[in-house]
């Protein structure tokens, strides 16, 4: 058997590596056995050339088996010069703080759309409120002024009546809950209801010959000067449009016979005495020469009527009627005064039987009867 492997391996020649040529090929030494007992043969490198360059002899295997080098090798690429970047993330660079804590994780710059957008918004409610209180004390200043009038032609002003309850007479008698209501009800702050920032309204009954009388105060938007503004341009380039004023309102009804519908306990005790209240309808009225064409279009009623000037009233007024005789009865000496003191705040007093709005017509036709 050992003659068998000596002639097979040791038959073999030499192998003899080719010249180096101009490719850069690396040439090889000849095979030589390592260790003659075990018969194994290994190629000893001479040379090793890559593109013509000489490269070292390979370490031998044990040098591996070394613990490597603790010291970082130093690379021509070096970072050293290189700029340091910011770092990516946050965590870390805020300390922890409890959650109440909120001054200590923000400061000032993280609210500057607040601090833009909040000054706006305290002049939008400091002018909404003076606006509101200006018309408030407005409209107080008005019923304050014209309550002793209403209060001497009219039996109830305002929405309280001036009756005591039966708990405060209970409680404290009658004279003196009688007395207590009617002062409630002489106050002017009970007598005006607010109905919206611009709106006041309030009420009066308790004449012979009309039911009651409501009275409506408009006011300028001053809680919204953008609104004003606006619908004050658009007044100037819309004819339809009028400028909006400062008004006030009373529209008074008439009994006309109907005591008896509109307030039950009419008719009863003393009030039998009262004389009849029925009248022949008609149509009146007394108009600011600048608003007639805007009122006639706007009224179903005074298209009805003839406009004519009248001697006694001032020049800038007309006069909307149906029949001369209902217009000398009507302007007696103190309307004729009150329109003169009024002077140009003076817009129309219109006397009316008829609807404001023209009343649609209908047409019937009878249902067809079919023969059995």
């Amino acid at each position: 058997m050992a003659d068998f492997v000596k002639g097979l391996f040791g038959a073999q020649k030499p192998v003899h590596s080719a010249s180096p040529g101009d490719d850069g090929m690396s040439t090889v030494a000849p095979l030589t056995p390592l260790d003659p007992h075990t018969g194994i043969w290994v190629a000893e490198l001479e040379s090793f050339r890559i593109q013509r360059a000489p490269l070292t002899a390979i370490v031998d295997f044990a040098d591996y088996a070394r613990a490597p080098d603790p010291s970082p090798v130093l690379s021509s690429f070096s970072t050293a010069s290189a700029p340091f970047t910011s770092p990516t993330s946050t965590v870390g660079q805020v300390a922890y703080t409890k959650w109440y804590r909120v001054w200590e994780r923000v400061t000032v710059n993280d609210f500057k759309l607040e601090l833009y957008v909040l000054p706006f918004i305290l002049v939008i409610v400091a002018v909404h409120l003076w606006g509101t209180r200006r018309n408030r004390s407005r409209a107080m200043h008005w019923m304050k002024s014209h309550a002793p009038v209403l209060q001497q032609e009219f039996a109830q002003v305002g929405y309280l009546r001036p009756q005591a309850s039966v708990d405060d007479v209970g409680a404290s008698g009658l004279t003196q809950a009688s007395e207590k209501a009617r002062k409630e009800a002489a106050d002017p702050a009970n007598m005006l209801r607010e109905k919206t920032a611009d709106s006041f309204a309030t009420y009066a009954t308790g004449r012979q010959n009309v039911a009651f009388i409501d009275f409506k105060l408009t006011l300028a938007k001053r809680y919204n000067p953008l609104m004003q503004f606006g619908e004050q341009m658009i007044s100037l380039f819309f004819e339809s449009m009028p400028a909006p004023v400062e008004r006030l309102e009373a529209t008074s009804y008439a009994f006309d016979g109907r005591e008896a519908a509109i307030a039950p306990r009419f008719g009863q005790g003393e009030s039998k005495k009262v004389p009849n209240s029925n009248y022949d309808g008609f149509v009146f009225g007394v108009v600011h020469k600048d608003l007639m064409k805007r009122l006639r279009e706007e009224r179903y009623d005074l298209s009805l009527t003839a406009t004519k000037d009248h001697a006694k009233l001032p020049i800038w007024t007309t006069v909307m009627s149906e029949s001369a005789e209902v217009t000398d009865t009507i302007l007696t000496p103190e309307l004729i005064k009150a329109i003169n003191d009024a002077g140009d705040s003076f817009e129309a007093l219109v006397i009316s039987d008829q609807p404001m709005d023209q009343p649609k017509k209908y047409v019937l036709f009878p249902l067809p009867t079919h023969a059995n």
